[in-house]
C-alpha cells in the first residue's frame, strides 16, 4: 500500500515508488482505499474513518470524499454522522481481488530480480494499469512456475536458434474441434518431418511434398495475420516463415509447439478460412 498526498490541484500523488511524481487516477486511489480497508477489517468490521486516515496518510477531509464515492459504488456504509465505515459483501470481494492481484505482482516482480520493497512499491501501480488479460497471465505465472505455458507470435526464431538446419515432426489437421483431432487428407502427401532452416535474420520452415502424392495438393498458402499468401518454393520445397506462427513456450523449454492457418488452393484461387487447415510443429 502505498501512501497518497493532496496536491493542491484536486488530485492526488503518489508519495513513493515506480509513481513517484504521477498523479493517480480516482480509481486507483479507490482501489488503494478499497483494499486497505479489506485489510483492516480482518480485526475488526467496522472502522473510524480517522483511523483508516492515518493508515493511508491522507485527509479526513479527502478520505470522507471517496468513502462518499465508494458508497454510490456499493462498496461502503458510512454511519449516519460518517465517522465510521462498514465494508459491504461486493466491498470485501473487490477488496480481496485487489489485495490478491497486488500480492501477486509483487510476487512477480521478485521472481524476475527485484527487491521485495521496491516490487511492494511498484505493484501498487502496476495493479491499477494493466489490462484484465495481463493480469490474469501475471497470475498464471506466479501460481504455475516451471509447468506454466506462454505464447510468442510474430517472433522470427532466428532470434532463438543458432543458425542452421533442425529437423521437427508435423502434423496437418483439420480446424474441427474433436478429440482425438483427425488428420486432414493432404497430411498423407507430405513427410511426417518438418525442417526448420535458421539464418542470421530470417528463418523458415520447409515441408517436403511425397514424390507421388496421392491428391492434386494445389498450392500451398498460409495465413498471415488477416492475409492469405502463396507459399514460395526453396529448392523445390514449399516454405512458410517462422513468424507466421504462434508458439508455446515453458520456461524451462525455448518452444515446445508451433501452429499456422495453410490451405490448398490453385495458384489464382484465394483461399477462404472455413476450408483451410491447422500445421502443427512439434519442437524439441
Amino acid at each position: 500500500m502505498r501512501a497518497v498526498y493532496n496536491s493542491g490541484r484536486g488530485e492526488s500523488v503518489v508519495s513513493a515508488g515506480i509513481g513517484v511524481g504521477m498523479p493517480s487516477s480516482r480509481r486507483e486511489i479507490e482501489e488503494d482505499i478499497l483494499e486497505e480497508l479489506c485489510h483492516m477489517a480482518q480485526r475488526r468490521p467496522c472502522l473510524g474513518v480517522g483511523d483508516v486516515s492515518e493508515a493511508l496518510k491522507i485527509s479526513e477531509k479527502e478520505l470522507s470524499y471517496y468513502l462518499r464515492q465508494m458508497k454510490r459504488h456499493g462498496y461502503v456504509e458510512l454511519s449516519p454522522e460518517g465517522t465510521s465505515v462498514c465494508l459491504t459483501e461486493l466491498g470485501r470481494i473487490t477488496g480481496a481481488e485487489c489485495g490478491y492481484r497486488h500480492e501477486t505482482f509483487a510476487q512477480f516482480l521478485q521472481f524476475v530480480g527485484v527487491g521485495s520493497e521496491t516490487a511492494r512499491e511498484d505493484a501498487c501501480r502496476m495493479e491499477h494499469i494493466v489490462s484484465e488479460e495481463t493480469a490474469r497471465q501475471v497470475c498464471n505465472f506466479v501460481n504455475y512456475g516451471e509447468t506454466f505455458e506462454r505464447v510468442l507470435r510474430y517472433t522470427d526464431l532466428s532470434y532463438r536458434y543458432a543458425p542452421g538446419d533442425y529437423v521437427f515432426l508435423m502434423g496437418i489437421y483439420y480446424m474441427e474441434k474433436t478429440y482425438p483431432r483427425r488428420f486432414a487428407r493432404e497430411f498423407h502427401d507430405f513427410s511426417q518431418n518438418i525442417r526448420l532452416h535458421v539464418e542470421e535474420e530470417k528463418s523458415w520452415f520447409e515441408l517436403e511434398i511425397d514424390p507421388e502424392p496421392d491428391s492434386d495438393l494445389g498450392c500451398l498458402w498460409y495465413k498471415d495475420q488477416q492475409k492469405w499468401i502463396r507459399a514460395e518454393l526453396h529448392k523445390g520445397k514449399p516454405v512458410i516463415p517462422s513468424d507466421v506462427f504462434e508458439f508455446s513456450i515453458q520456461r524451462q523449454d525455448p518452444v515446445i509447439e508451433g501452429n499456422a492457418l495453410i490451405a490448398f488452393a490453385n495458384e489464382d484461387e484465394e483461399p477462404v478460412d472455413w476450408n483451410s487447415r491447422e500445421l502443427d510443429v512439434h519442437i524439441w
